[in-house]
């Protein structure tokens, strides 16, 4: 079983992340994006799973709201959003496949 928050926290460490809706707009975009990560209570939700979708880049819907992400992430603020550009080999994308 995939321990979810140990795992974004590793990747948000390790690796290489976009946080807030902005930056995640910016590099799903460009296409830079390998997975992105979304709270259930993201203002922006529609529009970057949208644009994720168009780009077939996957999305994973994190169960909880944001300032749980942003816990579960090690950092002391909210997070709504965030891409995953490189996860440093944290296995992030065992997320989407456990589905």
């Amino acid at each position: 079983m995939v321990d979810v928050e140990r795992v974004l926290k590793n990747t948000v460490k390790k690796g290489t992340v976009q946080v807030g809706t902005k930056q995640t707009k910016n590099a799903v975009t460009s296409g830079k994006a390998k997975l992105v990560i979304i709270a259930t209570n993201c203002p922006h939700a529609d529009d970057i799973i949208s644009l994720a979708t168009k780009k077939k880049i996957p999305v994973y819907a994190y169960t909880n709201n944001s300032v749980d992400l942003g816990v579960a992430c090690g950092k002391k603020f909210p997070v709504s959003v965030f891409a995953v550009l490189d996860d440093a080999d944290a296995n992030v994308m065992q997320l989407v496949k456990k589905k």
